[in-house]
């Protein structure tokens, strides 16, 4: 049985409205009261053809309705469907807006792909999101780490699952850390270093990989790690610690692009078109191969007046994928434009090949998340043969002049077009980077 997201904020209004409803169906007799009850398969039928939020409304109804939201099929298709996590928008220096009908608002936003609809996340999974620094989804679950212990976390934003991780203090060698409103100051070798709060993301982790879904409890957390440890680092669930990837051939993670898990082996490729693996089968990261792959031209050689904004691993379909995004060189760092190019991998001739579609049938989904494909049959409003992308650089983010890009390429038109119609200042006002939330389902 799947749950409701309890991310969600209900809005006063729907409250009210499933409130009426649920008063309406008391009929009262003398002085006996009792509840009329529709046939299930009505009732079913009825909140099928509902938004989400107001499902989560009629589940306040009564207990039959409550069962009848639960066991139906009427929110499964929102559930499983791709989510598009919003951050507030910075608003002048008075704080933020967000991008839903809701007025008055000021919390975080999330967007359910399949429904095209923005709704306000509720205030307590709101101000976690704002007051943490988020390195990354997966599975499901966002990867957050706070400021002020160096202790990441995974967050379920779906059931408001919590899972606390090691510190990163004694990995970096760290042994205090201050906070205030827009920096923090951490005693370094016995020396003070004071940085801000976007810092954390640029200097310390700046990608975070999960293996497997966590509440199976086999699971591994891969973090891509910068600052006094370059490289990267795992923590298999039930250590007390983090563990370096003892290797010392393996580049610093200022070349490491993307993770993918894959038949049970973890892969990582580099900048040069390597790809290191490590098996998983005792569930820890041993028994490195590592494979050097012929790149395709393009990286050489740049589409003209293009640099390569970053490449993706990802599995669809049974291959393996790599995505290219190219960025124009000019406009003052414009990375709203930009042309992708698909390769999957040639094991045979141990080389990456073009491929000029990925199926009328295959979606990808690039950014700040586990780079993911999903099938285009299961989401009525999710385009074919398109990848869907956000931006998850944090330096550029900070650069003058830069704008937040994010769109919808089809492989076919070489033409990118809007997730959702976002006012147009939206985009280079984010407080935050924006992230794909996608259920392991998908």
């Amino acid at each position: 049985m799947e749950r409701l997201p309890l991310m969600l904020n209900v809005p006063a209004e729907v409250a009210s409205k499933w409130k009426r409803v649920e008063e309406s169906c008391d009929s009262t007799s003398g002085n006996n009261t009792s509840r009329i009850q529709l046939p299930r398969d009505l009732l079913c039928s009825v909140l099928e053809r509902l938004p989400l939020i107001d499902v989560i409304g009629a589940k306040l109804v009564s207990h039959a309705w409550a069962d009848a939201v639960l066991s139906s099929k009427s929110h499964s298709r929102f559930l499983k469907s791709p989510w598009l996590l919003l951050p507030p928008k910075r608003h002048g220096e008075g704080g933020y807006t967000s991008y839903s009908k809701c007025a008055g608002s000021d919390s975080c936003c999330i967007m359910n792909l399949e429904e095209n609809m923005v709704y306000d996340l509720k205030k307590s999974t709101s101000d976690l999101v704002s007051e943490f620094a988020c390195m990354g989804s997966s599975h499901g679950w966002l990867i957050f780490s706070d400021y002020t212990t160096l202790s990441p976390f995974l967050f379920n934003p779906f059931t408001e699952a919590r899972i606390q991780l090691p510190s990163l203090k004694p990995l970096f060698g760290i042994s205090d850390i201050e906070e205030d409103d827009r920096r923090i100051k951490i005693l370094w070798k016995g020396k003070w270093v004071i940085l801000s709060k976007v810092d954390l993301r640029l200097y310390f982790v700046s990608r975070a990989f999960l293996t497997a879904e966590p509440t199976g409890g086999d699971y591994v957390v891969v973090l891509v790690c910068h600052f006094e440890y370059e490289g990267l680092i795992y923590y298999k669930n039930g250590d007390i610690s983090w563990t370096p990837f003892n290797d010392s051939g393996f580049p610093n993670s200022m070349f490491l692009d993307d993770i993918m898990c894959y038949e049970n082996k973890l892969h990582v490729l580099a900048v040069d078109g390597a790809i290191h693996t490590w098996d998983l089968e005792t569930g820890y990261p041993e028994n490195k191969i590592y494979n050097r792959y012929a790149f395709p031209p393009i990286h050489t050689f740049p589409r003209q007046d293009c640099f390569i904004y970053g490449l993706y691993l990802v599995q669809s379909d049974g291959e393996i994928l790599l995505v290219a995004r190219n960025v124009p060189e000019e406009g003052d760092h414009d990375i709203t434009t930009g042309i992708f190019d698909v390769y999957k991998l040639d094991l045979e001739g141990r080389q990456w090949v073009e491929v000029e579609t990925l199926g009328d049938n295959r979606s990808l989904f690039l950014g700040q998340n586990q780079s993911v494909s999903v099938s285009t049959e299961d989401f009525s409003r999710c385009k074919g043969n398109c990848i869907y992308f956000t931006h998850d650089n944090h330096y550029l983010s900070l650069l003058e002049g830069s704008a937040m890009g994010m769109g919808i390429y089809s492989l076919k038109d070489r033409k990118i077009s809007p997730i959702f119609e976002f006012p147009s200042e939206s985009l280079s006002e984010f407080s935050r980077l924006p992230c794909w939330l996608i259920p392991s389902s998908c």
